[in-house]
This record gives C-alpha cells, structure tokens and sequence, in this order.
C-alpha cells in the first residue's frame, strides 16, 4: 500500500457505476463499462479500447443521487493495461463536471471513501 504523500486534488471512493463512454470526436457508438472508482476531479474506468493520453471522452451515467442521466465530458489522463489487448484502466479527469453533481458527488464520497 502507498503510504507516501497524497497528490490528489481530491479523494476517491470505491464506486461500481455503469457507464456509456466514447471518444468525443469519434463516429463509434457508445461502449459500456464501470467504473472502479471516482472523485469529483475524475474517475477510473475500465475499458476496451486504448485511447492516446489526452483523448476527451464523453460519458453518460446515472449516480444514485440524481434522478436524471448524467452527461460528463472528461480527458484521458493515464491508462493501463489489465489483459494484454482487451481491458485498460483508464484515469479520467472531468472537464464540465456541473457545481450541483460536483456538491453532490463531494457528500457521496464523504459517506463512502476509498
């Protein structure tokens, strides 16, 4: 376990929320995944396509603390690669996260952290 000093602008919480994600600038549908975790400044996902770092993704989800779907926007920050060729890890920083899911997001992982 990491036991160095904390970089994160922000703390996370293990979360399993379903997700529909695309390369924003891309003609593809939408791929479904989950996510592994999740701050208010991004979320971990797992995928299965590579994207080049800076790739902005856009996301719909529903948290259960919103009654309506959730539209995110967020760039590709890091990946990794969990089976060779088929799933990454793919750090996701928000890019248009709205104040109220970003208060609401904050209280749901104050009740939930990692």
């Amino acid at each position: 376990m990491y036991s160095g000093v904390e970089r994160r602008r922000y703390p996370r919480a293990n979360a399993a929320f379903l997700v529909s994600y695309k390369n924003m600038y891309s003609e593809s549908d939408f791929n479904i995944s989950q996510t592994v975790n999740i701050s208010q400044g991004g979320l971990l996902l797992t995928t299965s396509e590579l994207f080049p770092k800076g790739t902005t993704l856009k996301m719909l989800t529903f948290f259960p603390f919103f009654s309506q779907r959730i539209n995110l926007l967020g760039k590709v920050v890091r990946q990794k690669e969990v089976a060779k060729g088929l799933i990454y890890e793919t750090g996701v920083e928000f890019t248009n996260l709205e104040q109220i899911v970003f208060e609401k997001l904050g209280e749901f992982i104050q009740r939930k952290p990692l």
